[in-house]
């Protein structure tokens, strides 16, 4: 029941608590070593361990795989890293403590901060209880002890009992695994029999749990004022009308607070430290006091290889929101899992949202609904971390699992009830009714182009009701995009060493040793900054479009850093150590994602120089204040000679919105010869920047001396052996090996046989999306190419990627993406067709075979799950004759194709020119493999 009751606080209580310590209360840290024993066949509870001394001992806070205790791995594992040592079953853990003389009659209460994930505890053998969460610390009431030595033992149970799903990230082994064991604060804690049990703040009023063991009603006095607790205890709420300085982002101010509790010859005090803030919605955005704010960060799967659980310490969590932070994110999804006291206290200090997630997806469990006991589990977990985390400001955002199903709108509505202080995810539906804000996979990119949002490209979500799709222009709530980007690259195998822990990359060792296979083991360095550069373009483009879209509830990154489960998904620009690969300094990641960002639309990257370059510029503003701006432009050519440039009209950005800025205009007929120019455009302290492409109106007349083939047959053979020179432009339609669409398919789909009719792979200019060993697809990741390549002298490109390819090599939005992840084919369709996307441009030929030295000049890099030699523009000599081979469509719809033209007139020139002097002549048998197609006809 509540009891009502007036006090006087002597401080201004607050409308969030974050922090409570006990400085009345005795503790007694119970870290070190303990006794132990594996129970691999559940002999411990009937053998009554509890009263036996354990023979084995660990060190606590740890798991017993930390400790060595378990079973050692034989083989790596597949698709993720490897547990060096792994025990599902029943564990013991045991040690002594002395009860102090200080703590007669007191209430003495256990401790176990993170357990995985069930604990049964004994007290002098002595049952003292069962507890049950992933989330939660496990607290045990041991009542008073008398003073002198007593024996603690403690079961924990790591056996996957409860069905939440095998993929949930607070057990699944694609991370932190069902690890076995304790960690964070293991502790007693002794208070008188009348103590402060709990203390929650709330928008209008303070509800305070105080605990009664005494047996009898106790008159008590809180801050002065008069009570009567019943024995067990009561709750009481308290009006109060907080008067201190807002917590938000920009500011998190935090304050302290002493509730003191008096009953006789007991008593008890919490002194809590606090923020202020008030979270709402309007204009299907969020609120924070008032203003108006976008989520911005990436996805946490609780990817921690060194112990293979989350770090418990707060500095931990202040270095990994920090460097956050410093890329200019302002929010962290914990997909599946629910973080510790340590996080949400550093959240709490550097002003940090956080969205929280019950352990659920329901990927391979029932239906939230279909299983008595395990939703029972779970409601119960929703209580758990309403009450350990809810005062925390930085808790904001709360969601009932991952890509869940069931009537799991059941639990945002019991969680709205119980705890209005944060905003609840809809989870059957999208109104207001439903929940607080609606989370879809409004990902992907719409090409070489930025006039568009995520509104304009719809979105989809696996799990999601009937078909996933949606296809509106916002839910009346925020709408957050689900899991933004997921754009893979080529790891770098110099991490291999970083895992020294209960993780090992055994994964990345077989992909290693495959690359070594294929001779090319010298450009891992090569691949992994080329397929890294071009993934991070691709996060800026995603991320882009979301502060372009208005009005919006944010975006969720997957991921900042590298996810090695799976199937291994290489997709970060910070490898899961949340170290820099180097891609991007925070700075320069911070002109196109932070609270005030210079944005800009375009129609297209690619131009001639008879063309007039025409953009919108704009500007989001989520900073906290309104913002008067002059804007300024420049575009410049690659030694910074300025082509063009001017400034917009004199604004104000408003805070909260996105604002245009006006038009920019540029004719480009001063631009003479192929050059990458870039826009930058600066307002509001801030600036970004942006390549086009730009090229000649007209190409030159064929250069002499250079036969163009479109089939390697006998003519283009008996032209070589006269010793002409040839350039070969194989179809990007023939030869193609058939990608089989599975999840989790074994390596036979992904390898196959290089033979006539089945030598290349389907072109792409989109990397793979995730990882192939999930979802099978192409799996490719971008380009590898040597700038100053005299094959280039008329074609300008960096070493890696980039926009002007795209047309060159086809499949250039995320439709594809949609459909290696399952998503219905007339999504699909209606994407690719809704960004122009084309088919058929280009392929890779496997060039499997050569030499180890030899290279193409446009090589494709490989998937690590297969590491073929890849090439898509490639030469060699052919007896006294010199090929060169393009595997681009240069000639369809060549007129409206700047960048097509351009290159066939490069290449074209390189052909004809000195410096085509192929160092290799590969065998007739390995051309005729590649580049001839019989088994079709």
């Amino acid at each position: 029941m509540n009891n009502p009751i007036r006090i006087l606080l002597t401080a201004a209580l607050c409308l969030l608590t974050v922090h409570t310590s006990f400085a009345q209360q005795a503790i007694q840290s119970l870290a070190g070593t303990w006794r132990f024993a594996l129970d691999p066949e559940n002999r411990g509870t009937d053998g009554c361990w509890f009263n036996t001394r354990l023979a084995e001992s660990v060190t606590l806070p740890g798991s017993c795989e930390q400790n060595g205790f378990g079973v050692r791995a034989v083989e790596p594992t597949v698709g993720k890293l490897t547990r060096v040592v792994r025990y599902e079953g029943k564990a013991w853990y045991q040690r002594d403590f002395d009860v102090p003389q200080k703590w007669a009659g007191k209430r003495i209460e256990l401790l176990l901060e993170r357990c995985h994930w069930e604990s049964n505890v004994w007290i002098d053998g002595k049952s003292v209880g069962t507890q049950n969460s992933l989330s939660a610390p496990h607290l045990y009431d041991l009542g008073a002890l008398s003073p002198g030595r007593h024996t603690l033992t403690v079961c924990i149970d790591n056996t996957y009992k409860i069905p939440i799903g095998t993929w949930a990230h607070a057990i699944t082994e694609d991370t932190q695994g069902n690890w076995n064991g304790i960690v964070g604060r293991i502790e007693l804690r002794a208070t008188d029999p009348v103590w402060i049990r709990d203390v929650q703040v709330f928008e209008d009023h303070l509800q305070v749990k105080l605990g009664n063991n005494t047996g009898k009603p106790v008159s008590a006095t809180v801050q002065g004022s008069s009570c009567s607790i019943p024995a067990g205890g009561i709750s009481v709420k308290l009006p109060f009308a907080p008067n201190a300085k807002a917590w938000d982002e920009f500011s998190p101010a935090l304050h302290e607070l002493d509730v003191v509790l008096k009953a006789g010859k007991y008593g008890d005090r919490k002194t809590v430290t606090y923020g202020l803030r008030k979270l709402g919605t309007k204009n299907k955005q969020f609120t924070v006091n008032g203003r108006p704010t976008l989520m911005r960060g990436p996805v946490d799967e609780c990817v921690y290889p060194l112990t293979g659980y989350p770090p418990m310490d707060k500095a931990a969590w202040m270095r990994v929101l920090s460097i956050c932070k410093s890329y200019g994110f302002n929010y962290m999804r914990f997909h599946s899992w629910c973080p510790p006291e340590a996080a949400f206290a550093a959240a709490d200090e550097l002003g940090f949202f956080f969205q929280v997630e019950i352990p659920l997806w329901t990927m391979d469990a029932p239906h939230f609904g279909q299983h008595p006991e395990r939703d029972r589990f779970i409601v119960d977990e929703l209580d758990r971390i309403l009450e350990a985390y809810g005062n925390h400001p930085s808790f904001a955002l709360m969601a009932m699992g991952n890509e869940s199903a069931g009537t799991l709108g059941e639990l945002v509505q019991k969680g709205r009830s119980a705890d209005p202080r944060r905003l609840y995810r809809c989870e059957n539906g999208d109104t207001e009714q439903d929940g607080d804000f609606f989370e879809t996979g409004q990902r992907g990119i719409a090409g070489p182009r930025t006039d568009w949002d995520r509104w304009s490209a719809g979105g989809w979500i696996a799990g999601g009701e009937n078909d996933g799709v949606n296809r509106t222009t916002g839910a009346p709530v925020p709408t957050l995009s689900h899991e933004v980007g997921q754009w893979a690259m080529y790891p770098d195998f110099d991490e291999i060493d970083k895992y020294t822990g209960t993780l090992r990359a055994y994964n990345y060792e077989g992909y290693r040793r495959s690359l070594a296979e294929r001779g090319m083991l010298d450009q891992n360095k090569d691949f992994a900054r080329a397929s890294g550069l071009f993934s991070v373009l691709l996060y800026k483009d995603e991320i882009e479009a979301s502060l372009r879209t208005y009005p919006h509830g944010g975006f969720q990154i997957l991921e900042a850093r590298d996810y090695p489960g799976q199937g291994t998904a290489i997709v970060g620009w910070l490898d899961a150590f949340w170290d820099s690969k180097g891609l991007i300094e925070p700075k320069e990641f911070r002109r196109f994602c932070g609270p005030t960002v210079a944005l800009l639309q375009m129609p297209k990257r690619v131009y001639t120089c008879d063309e007039t370059f025409k953009a919108v510029a704009e500007i989001s503003n989520y900073g906290p204040k309104n913002l008067p701006i002059k804007p300024e432009w420049t575009l410049a050519d690659e030694s910074g000679r300025t082509i063009a440039g001017g400034s917009l009209p004199a604004t104000v950005a408003e805070t909260g919105k996105v604002s245009g800025l006006g038009e920019i205009s540029a004719p480009l007929r001063t631009v003479a010869e192929a050059a990458r120019l870039t826009l930058t455009l600066k307002a509001g302290g801030t600036s970004n920047s942006w390549n086009i492409w730009v090229y000649p109106a007209r190409q030159p007349e064929t250069p002499a001396g250079v036969r163009i083939a479109y089939e390697y047959d006998r003519t283009t053979r008996d032209a070589l052996a006269r010793g002409e020179r040839v350039l070969l432009f194989s179809d990007p339609t023939k030869g193609l090996y058939k990608i089989d669409r599975v999840m989790l398919g074994p390596d036979e789909i992904r390898l196959f046989e290089v033979k006539p009719g089945q030598n290349a792979l389907e072109g792409t200019f989109m990397p793979a999306f995730w990882n192939m060993r999930l979802f099978n697809q192409v799996g490719t990741l971008g380009i590898l190419c040597d700038p100053a390549h005299p094959a280039f002298d008329g074609f300008p490109t960096e070493a890696h990627s980039d926009w002007q390819w795209a047309d060159l090599l086809g499949r250039f939005s995320a439709a594809e993406s949609f459909r290696t992840a399952g998503a219905p084919p007339s999504y699909c369709d209606e994407r690719e067709k809704t960004w122009g996307d084309v088919r058929n441009r280009s392929k890779a030929i496997v060039l499997n075979g050569t030499p180890d030295d030899y290279r193409p000049i446009v090589q494709v890099i490989d998937n690590y799950e297969r590491n073929y030699k890849l090439g898509s523009i490639f030469e060699t000599r052919v007896g006294p004759g010199k090929l060169l081979v393009c595997a681009m469509d240069l000639d369809t719809d060549a007129a409206n194709r700047p960048a097509a033209r351009q290159l066939k007139s490069s290449l074209l020139n390189y052909a004809a020119g000195d410096r085509f002097d192929p160092q290799f002549e590969l065998p007739e048998e390995l051309l005729e493999r590649v580049l001839t197609f019989e088994d079709e006809k």
